[in-house]
């Protein structure tokens, strides 16, 4: 597979003059575009037209948006409390069907909002049978045609069901069960269509409690399917040699398959109008790397291909960073094997690298937040390897045979050692006995001469009920500075002694973007942060360790995250990213005049 994208695109995304798109196929008309609140621990924004064709509702981090296609008017329906996953119009183009999650998954469910009116209810109320399984186990939920019984898929373990369940909840069956059953459908005809991935491949079944379809099995399905209003055909998006999905549309039952859409990157979720429109997404995301002089300043690109998560060298020479196309629908199918490896680029002039100098792990196993010890013998990093999610240590001059350092990780945050080199701190989540997710931060002893390690430690932070999000270490290795989510839209800076103790709060703002890392500078002075401006963009901020007037680093009009001091304190990195979703419509006259492709593409 292509591991990155046209490097001009990247260079535009760095500089914030803009992308480069490379639609193929019958020509869209373009309605809106919905931005993403960060490169990590989000996916795409959700969204659909409205049966009736009139309405296209959206999701833009917590936020509920409505464009009226006709008039141009967005209107938002507000924010919820925690992130909008799934959304699934009612048949009367009136009511839409939102599915809201915690972070810490804690508190989720399916909710209704009146496009009318704002008003928002929990979808069944106290009117649910039993003998359903629970709601906040029901994903992907569909309303059927005729707005009578809804469609949705209930996992457990390496086994999911999809369900039917009446539209007032009073009943329910199961209408299929396989190893891994998505995106649950129900036709014009009546009958359900979902997907089910098996030994790494994507299969239509038409219907759910059936086999693989033999007509599609030239072609992978992902994500959700529509038919057309009399259900004779079928689009879906299916990955061309790249991975890359693009849009098809062929007759249920076999026949030839025709492109309908394509682009640089993904192309998906088709929708259908009553008058035969079709509505879909298509993905942009760029990641790239800058930095500014620590006290502001003009920005200078470091790399223009697809990168993130930066932390310099000890000497300040080199910057190590995550690298690969992870967002394309193809790797996130397989999550957590995804296509997302550490590079590492030398800065001696700032001249931005349109690859990587050296290459320190490679695979599908979501190799990420590397950092070096402090005397640069060896490499601390997160990965997925062998179904982990862990820190492993690894020589930096040999990193073909790493070792798991850390024990039952979930959800792993990013390593750092300690400037004495005694220590390696990072966050991750442990369960509770209802399964609901509480973050931790641990600490691991070890000797930067030999790379020996002690099991890790929980650094006791009492009864502090926040997420513990990135953890950064102070100059004298004795105390950590963490940023926490508090809760919907807000966030905090605390210090803690490593031993543990009350976190202590010294600095608290308003944002969006959850996990967007901060950085101590070395003297200790500083804590870079990132923080929406006026305008909505994330900027690099900074303030004085203990608290104090806060100082805005970075103004050009670019979305920024994950900031990195470096060792002399002179410079500081960043991302620089583009996430976003463009919804595009295409008319029933160009579906039906699609120029056909004798045979399409074999699955990569």
């Amino acid at each position: 597979m292509t591991r990155s994208v046209a490097a001009a695109a990247l260079a535009a995304a760095a500089a914030g003059t803009g992308t480069i798109a490379c639609d193929s196929g019958p020509e869209a008309l373009p309605l809106a575009t919905a931005h993403q609140m960060g490169p990590v621990a989000y996916r795409d924004p959700v969204g659909g037209v409205s049966p009736d064709g009139r309405l296209l509702a959206y999701t833009q981090g917590r936020e509920l948006l409505v464009r009226d296609l006709g008039a141009g008017e967005v209107r938002s329906l507000g924010f919820a409390p925690s992130q909008l996953r799934y959304l699934a119009w009612h048949p009367d183009s009136d009511r839409v069907l939102v599915h809201e999650s915690t972070f810490d998954r804690r508190r989720q469910g399916w909710f209704v909002y009146d496009i009318r009116t704002g008003r928002k209810r929990t979808m069944w109320g106290g009117r649910y049978s039993r003998g359903l399984p629970s709601r906040s186990r029901l994903l992907e939920l569909n309303w059927a045609p005729d707005g009578k019984s809804l469609v949705g898929v209930v996992r457990d373990g390496r086994a999911s069901r999809v369900w039917r369940v009446e539209a007032d909840g009073a009943s329910g069956e199961v209408i299929g069960e396989g190893r891994s059953l998505s995106f649950p459908v129900v036709s014009p005809t009546g009958r359900v269509a979902c997907i089910e991935r098996y030994g790494g491949v994507q299969h239509l079944r038409y219907p759910c409690a059936g086999p693989p379809v033999e007509w599609l099995e030239d072609q992978e399905p992902y994500g959700h399917v529509a038919f057309s209003r009399d259900g004779a055909a079928i689009h879906y998006a299916a990955p061309n040699a790249d991975g890359v999905l693009e849009l098809w549309t062929r007759p249920v039952g076999g026949g030839t398959a025709r492109k309908l859409a394509g682009a640089e990157r993904d192309v998906y979720a088709p929708a259908v109008t009553a008058d035969g429109d079709i509505v879909y997404r298509s993905q942009h995301y760029l990641v790239a790397l800058s930095a500014i002089p620590a006290g502001g300043g003009r920005p200078r690109r470091i790399t223009s291909f697809q990168s993130e998560t930066p932390a310099w060298s000890p000497d300040g020479t080199e910057i190590s960073f995550t690298f690969g196309r992870w967002r394309i629908a193809t790797d996130d199918a397989g999550y957590p094997d995804i296509d997302q490896d550490i590079g590492i680029v030398a800065v001696p002039r700032f001249l931005p690298k349109h690859a990587p100098d050296r290459i320190v792990r490679r695979s599908y196993s979501g190799d990420q937040g590397m950092h070096w010890s402090p005397n640069g013998r060896w490499i601390a990093y997160h990965s997925h390897v062998d179904g982990t999610d862990d820190i492993y240590l690894v020589p930096a001059g040999d990193t073909a045979s790493p070792r798991l350092v850390s024990d039952a990780g979930l959800e792993t945050g990013w390593p750092r050692w300690s400037p004495d080199g005694r220590w390696i701190v990072f966050p991750t989540y442990t369960r509770d006995a209802r399964g609901a997710r509480r973050s931790s931060v641990y600490v691991i002893p070890v000797d930067q001469e030999t790379g020996e390690t002690l099991p890790q430690r929980a650094v006791d932070l009492g009864d502090f009920r926040h997420d513990a999000l990135q953890a950064e270490w102070t100059p004298d290795s004795e105390r950590l500075v963490f940023e926490a989510a508090e809760g919907a839209g807000r966030k905090g800076l605390y210090v803690v002694a490593r031993e543990g103790g009350t976190p202590e709060r010294f600095h608290e703002w308003a944002s969006e973007q959850v996990h967007s890392g901060i950085s101590v500078s070395p003297d200790g002075e500083w804590v870079a942060y990132i923080a929406p401006d006026s305008a909505g963009l994330f900027q690099v901020h900074r303030v004085p360790l203990g608290g104090g007037e806060t100082v805005q680093l970075t103004v050009d009009p670019t979305r920024k995250t994950q900031p990195a001091y470096d060792p002399t304190g002179e410079w500081l990195a960043y991302t620089v990213f583009s996430y976003e979703v463009r919804f595009r419509r295409l008319e029933s006259t160009l579906v039906t005049t699609a120029a056909p492709s004798p045979s399409p593409p074999p699955p990569p």
